[in-house]
């Protein structure tokens, strides 16, 4: 089982995009009124303020956070491309630079370019071993790949100073849920849910989590958390398909009709509904049920499955 490595004392974070390193490095301070808009996401006047005039009269510290904030701006504003671009200038200008590096990899890593991402990712933990943004790429990189003792491990480290974010911690849950780690996997989703208690995702991992360990009652109590919380048809969903699951096909008929309400054609809610027909008994329901879901212009699982059940139903009984 993984030992749980992170440290108890809460660190606090940085504010919003202020990511420059002021340690003993030069600064005339020309660079704080473009910060300050920044931190008020006024980002078409930051970009107003970063003239190509004006970024050459920047030095040192001032000069690289110009990039971050130009790069930033670009980004919020959807300016995906031009971000890229002037993340890969300020990296060539000052390549150890670990804010430069995170930034052009993460958007790499938004747009799919996992191995771009991930060398800028490792090139920026060798000039700052614990940059918790390049930590938090690599976890989301590797849990995407499938290494997931690798992932959790980046997840401790970016999260000694993310401590207080609740999605991270959602997230690290799900690499440990995946590991099957259960007892880490729930004092992460506890502490998700103790800094963000109104989030439904937290109640859904528990729910998850329970039925995992054999803990039904517990998975569809943990489910009807969520909703109550908000969450999507998708915690609906999941409810319907366990309560067929746990024997109990009268509540999970009901509650496949109101994910159908909602969203008429549901393979998931269809396959419950006829489920949940043929635990009760009602054989020809069922069959209606399953041939409207099996129609051939259908290709999801849902489908696929409903066309198996469907033809063992019809197929003549074995004589004894």
């Amino acid at each position: 089982m993984r030992r749980l490595a992170l440290p108890l004392a809460l660190l606090l974070l940085a504010g919003p995009a202020r990511a420059w390193r002021l340690w003993g490095e030069p600064s005339d301070k020309k660079i704080r009124p473009v910060q300050a808009l920044s931190d008020q996401r006024r980002s078409a006047e930051v970009l107003a303020a970063l003239t190509p005039d004006f970024m050459q009269t920047l030095r040192g510290t001032d000069l690289r956070q110009a990039y971050v904030l130009k790069g930033d701006n670009l980004d919020m504003l959807g300016r995906v491309d031009e971000a890229l671009g002037v993340y890969q200038l300020g990296v060539k200008l000052f390549p150890r630079n670990v804010d430069l590096l995170t930034r052009q990899g993460d958007l790499l890593h938004r747009t799919g370019l996992d191995e771009q991402a991930r060398a800028l990712y490792l090139k920026a933990i060798v000039y700052e071993p614990k940059h918790f943004g390049a930590h938090l790429g690599l976890a989301e990189i590797d849990r995407r790949s499938g290494f997931l003792d690798r992932s959790a491990s980046h997840y401790e480290v970016a999260l000694e100073t993310l401590d207080g974010r609740a999605d991270v911690w959602r997230a690290y849950a799900e690499t440990l849920l995946a590991q099957r780690d259960w007892t880490t996997g729930d004092l992460a989703i506890a502490r998700a849910i103790a800094l963000d208690p109104k989030n439904a995702e937290g109640r859904v991992l528990t729910a998850f989590a329970r039925r995992a360990q054999g803990d039904m009652t517990g998975a569809l109590a943990a489910l009807d958390d969520a909703l109550a919380l908000g969450a999507d048809a998708g915690a609906r969903r999941a409810k319907a398909l366990w309560l067929v699951e746990a024997g109990r096909p009268a509540e999970a008929l009901a509650e496949a009709d109101r994910v159908l309400k909602d969203a008429p054609g549901d393979g998931a809610a269809l396959w419950a509904r006829a489920r949940a027909q043929l635990d009760l008994g009602k054989t020809a329901d069922a069959a209606r049920e399953l041939g409207a879901l099996a129609a051939p212009a259908r290709t999801d699982l849902a489908a696929r499955a409903a066309r198996v059940l469907r033809d063992a139903l019809a197929a003549p009984a074995e004589p004894r």
